[in-house]
């Protein structure tokens, strides 16, 4: 069979590089990408070639990012379109970070958008039961459509690795882009509970994004010498503080978005064998268990977090438990592995099979 994979996004980042060698391996691929480095540069480069990349293909693969691109190409054919959906774009803008509001005309815009292209979609790719849900009491699509497939990362460069220590103190990590949904200024305030505590925990801040310079304001206000700030990195420079810290945090906030997905950092932290903290949402506890394979605080109070972080540090023999058991539930339910193999016994084969 032929298939085209188009996406919208980087080309490069790990979802998109999984189901493009995936997909290499498995059919006859063509692709209709952008190396730009923005979506002003990649849409109208990707819009340009893909009504003569569409033609001879069996299917189409439309990966994340691609909402507007499944309309598209649903113009120009009734051949299946698989849609690796991932996240909500009208959530994360109207309700995560606030850019606009849904009564608004962007909010209006961004709606049908997102309607359509599920609509038009012949199977979409999610992560979690909770999204299934949502997207489909949201929007009115039949729950058939909907595949759930972990969310893939890159393996090579994020792995287990015997490494030195980050810290001789019990260490904190934090990996993300500073958005709401992650709650950073909770786990600002809970770093000041734990320095007033004078508790030997360190705790390291990786990444960028809108939040930053709040963080970097309130520790500035609160004096705090537990916390150390870096910058974006490579997957392989990342891969050391995965492996170098004692624990890897993930959600503090509340909201529909918050309850419903899976992060990647997530399943980085599960691949490295290392505890996650993380806050209780539906998502997280459709697959993992309290104490077992992963932390969970109940509440977003900053409080409730630094209790948990110094319960945590003062039972070793639990976190050593918690990681091995990590890396078991990732080998089982997460990894890129599993990912393929649903993506052939629900997709490709069936695929196939009308092609017969």
């Amino acid at each position: 069979m032929n298939v085209l994979f188009t996406c919208a996004d980087k080309p490069t980042i790990s979802r998109n590089r999984f189901h493009r060698q995936n997909l290499k391996e498995r059919f006859t691929y063509s692709e209709c990408i952008s190396e730009g480095q923005t979506y002003a540069s990649r849409i109208p480069s990707i819009l340009t070639r893909l009504p003569f990349k569409m033609m001879g293909q069996d299917f189409y693969f439309v990966s994340y990012m691609g909402h507007f691109l499944v309309i598209f190409i649903r113009m120009f054919t009734k051949k299946p379109i698989v849609f690796d959906f991932y996240l909500s774009i009208f959530d994360m803008m109207c309700n995560d970070r606030k850019v606009y509001t849904p009564e608004s005309f962007l909010g209006k815009i961004t709606y049908w958008i997102e309607k359509k292209s599920l609509e038009k979609a012949d199977y979409i790719i999610v992560d979690t039961t909770k999204l299934i849900n949502t997207l489909s009491k949201e929007y009115n699509i039949d729950k058939k459509k909907f595949i759930r497939v972990p969310l893939t990362i890159n393996e090579e460069n994020v792995m287990p690795k015997e490494v030195e220590p980050y810290s001789k103190n019990f260490s904190v990590l934090y990996v993300g882009s500073y958005i709401p949904l992650h709650g950073t200024t909770v786990i600002i305030e809970a770093a000041k509970i734990l320095q007033e505590r004078n508790e030997d925990i360190s705790l390291l801040m990786i990444g960028k994004g809108p939040d930053l310079q709040k963080c970097q304001n309130l520790v500035k206000e609160y004096n705090l010498t537990n916390i150390e700030f870096k910058g974006f990195m490579s997957l392989e420079e990342l891969n050391y503080y995965y492996n170098a810290c004692d624990i890897n945090l993930g959600l503090f906030n509340n909201g529909e978005r918050a309850n419903a997905v899976v992060l990647n950092k997530t399943n980085d932290s599960f691949r490295v064998g290392k505890p996650h903290l993380t806050l209780a949402t539906e998502a997280m506890q459709e697959a993992f268990t309290d104490d077992e394979d992963i932390f969970y605080v109940q509440d977003i109070n900053p409080e409730t977090l630094a209790n948990r972080i110094i319960e945590i540090k003062n039972n070793p023999e639990l976190v050593t438990r918690v990681g091995q058991n990590a890396l078991k539930a990732y080998e089982d339910k997460l990894s890129n592995a599993k990912a393929k193999a649903i993506l052939e016994e629900k997709i490709f084969s069936p695929l196939e099979a009308t092609q017969n």
